[in-house]
């Protein structure tokens, strides 16, 4: 380790060094720290040139392809905040210390399939670099519609249970900025990431358990509820947790472990009701479980049970208070609010990407063991990872995977689907997935051995792609490029610096400060809020609500049109005929001119949306 700590050394001194000369050379600050980069490179191989050819070029490959975006994101945050020339200090030090890092893993080789030291390090380094970029990147339009839940505190809301608006306003009492209404996202991670692994560990051993961190760490569903804020991330973190605690009663038969479960599940009920997948998965378990079904007449079951209704109670007060508004928005309304949809190829498709195609296979392995395996319960060591493919802990994760997947399966068939609704269902089989990563695992025959050789550099290319695509890219382009998504990085900062100067125009025109409308569902109403540069647009910022009777959601409860009655509004649409509908005008004493806004993200237009101002505005009959 002596040459890789000379090696971090020498990278973090040519990368200073390099950086300090081309800034002052007036090169600017993309390709200056690219260039500095590559000197530390060239720098640490100068060191390391006896570097032996058995200890794994590509790995070393690997571990400089992520020191390279974490470092960039590191001096971006802090360039932001102050001078790039002291920047450059602590992202070169970020830098040269994941190439340490790396290093060790690379000296500790991987023949022997020793993810001890591997997968720490993966885990924190995702959870470092989420810290590092959550701040720096534009809220999407969900996440914005989710901050504005907070910023109308409720016990309820319209199409999804409160605990995401509770954790973001908990976060946000810390302070304001991308990064506080994100920072319940990682924490929902973390959780996850510990039930999932604590799971693991009672299902099929310690070993199991440390390969489980790491699918739970980097699998696409597990690693995105960690970055955007939405109520898939709590309701993550519930279902592992729950998970844990069923399998403990269930399974272990521990009767404490049913409060746990019901506390679980109440808490994953407060973030999405789909957790009611949960405890229906337990149910018909303890009917095709000839050993469980007692536990339906046992007092610590219906005891959860309790736990569960009470902590789930304010949605249903809230739902009684409003004629059971959400229920029927997630229930029947949402059944009838279109015609049907065929949507299993995309059921099928999200399903694949989510899981992987590795994990499909795994999946089959589940569902088909192959060998000589009893039906029934082994009674053989815990950390053996083929009890997983035996009795009780088999029918356990069946259960609870196909249940909920035949319901999702189901509802495709004539419903919408989006692909992100089956992930949490995953959870139940980690420990499958995590024992077809070694050889041998679950067995010895071909598809086995192809497992066992495809999860590490599958793993590692979603690292690669999460650590550019979803981080780098939108934050400092690559290599020149920078073609902003429309909805996650479409530079609504800027167009709503723009909405502000019109806002300050009819100021001074009238007298009066008018309020702002965004003429979509409530994407534009969402992101105008949260970026007002005067930090009130929760409370004076509406949605098309205001001018035509369709659905804006939570929008409808916050603003009702007579809240409005004679104030001046900026309407904001990115369809120009939006604002020439003549309801707007059935709705004014008079209009402005239609004005065209161009968003611009680091210098490059990103989108073109319109405003136009409604004087005095006066409420329509609804029809």
């Amino acid at each position: 380790m002596r040459s890789w700590c000379l090696a971090a050394i020498a990278a973090a001194l040519a990368d200073v060094l390099i950086f300090v000369i081309l800034d002052r050379a007036g090169l600017s600050l993309e390709p200056a720290q690219a260039l500095a980069f590559a000197a530390a490179l060239l720098a640490a191989l100068g060191v390391l040139q006896n570097f032996a050819c058995e200890h794994r070029w590509t790995t070393l490959c690997f571990v400089v392809a992520l020191a390279y975006p974490l470092r960039a994101g590191v001096l971006s945050l802090l360039a932001a905040q102050g001078s790039p020339l002291v920047a450059i200090v602590p992202a070169a030090l970020a830098g040269a210390l994941t190439l340490l890092l790396g290093g060790r893993v690379i000296a500790a080789g991987t023949r022997r399939q020793d993810f001890a030291i591997a997968v720490p390090l993966a885990v924190i380094y995702l959870l470092v670099l989420r810290l590092v970029y959550l701040g720096q990147i534009e809220l999407a339009p969900q996440e914005a519609y989710y901050w504005n839940y907070a910023q109308h505190l409720d016990i309820g809301y319209l199409d999804h249970p409160p605990l995401v608006a509770w954790l973001i306003a908990a976060t946000f009492a810390l302070g304001d900025g991308e990064f506080f209404v994100r920072l319940p996202a990682v924490f929902s991670w973390a959780v996850m990431l510990a039930f999932a692994i604590a799971y693991a560990q009672d299902m099929a051993g310690r070993g199991n358990a440390l390969r489980t961190a790491l699918l739970a760490a980097t699998l696409p569903f597990c690693f995105g509820i960690g970055v955007m804020v939405t109520p898939d991330a709590p309701l993550a973190a519930a279902w592992a947790a729950a998970l844990f605690f069923l399998q403990r009663a269930l399974l272990g038969e521990s009767r404490v472990a049913w409060l746990g479960a019901g506390l679980a599940i109440g808490i994953g009920m407060l973030a999405k009701y789909s957790m009611v997948l949960v405890p229906a998965a337990a149910f018909v378990f303890m009917l095709v479980d000839a050993r469980s079904r007692r536990s339906l007449l046992s007092v610590w079951a219906w005891g959860g049970v309790l736990i569960a209704l009470l902590v789930f109670s304010p949605v249903i007060v809230w739902n009684l208070q409003h004629d059971w508004a959400s229920f029927a928005f997630q229930g029947s309304r949402r059944l009838a609010a279109r015609a049907p949809q065929f949507s299993l190829p995309e059921f099928l498709a999200a399903a694949l990407l989510l899981l992987t195609p590795l994990g499909v296979l795994a999946l089959w392995r589940l569902w088909r063991p192959r060998g000589d395996m009893s039906a029934t319960f082994q009674a053989t060591p815990a950390n053996d990872q083929r009890n997983l493919l035996t009795g009780r802990r088999r029918l356990f994760m069946l259960v609870f995977t196909l249940l909920p997947l035949l319901v999702f399966a189901v509802s495709s068939l004539r419903a919408e689907t989006k692909f992100h609704w089956t992930g949490p269902i995953w959870l139940a089989i980690l420990p499958v997935l995590a024992a077809t990563m070694t050889r041998p695992g679950l067995g010895e025959g071909r598809l086995d051995r192809l497992l066992a050789r495809g999860w590490v550099p599958l793993l590692q290319a979603l690292m690669l792609v999460y650590a550019y695509g979803l981080f780098y890219y939108p934050v400092w382009g690559l290599a020149g490029l920078r073609a902003h998504h429309d909805y996650l990085e479409m530079g609504w900062r800027d167009l709503r610096r723009q909405v502000q100067g019109i806002e300050e125009a009819v100021l001074l025109e009238t007298g009066r400060r008018p309020a702002v409308v965004g003429l979509d569902r409530h994407n534009t109403a969402d992101e105008m809020a949260f970026y007002d540069p005067r930090g009130d647009g929760a409370r004076d910022t509406a949605s098309r609500h205001l001018f035509f009777n369709e659905n804006a959601v939570m929008y409808e409860f916050w603003f009702p049109r007579s809240a409005f009655a004679g104030r001046d509004l900026i309407a904001v649409s990115g369809w120009r005929g939006n604002l020439e509908d003549p309801r707007l005008l059935a709705t004014a004493t008079r209009l402005g001119p239609v004005q065209a806004l161009t968003a611009r993200k680091g210098g490059v237009a990103v989108a073109t949306y319109h405003a136009r101002v409604v004087y005095g505005y006066r409420p329509a009959p609804l029809p």
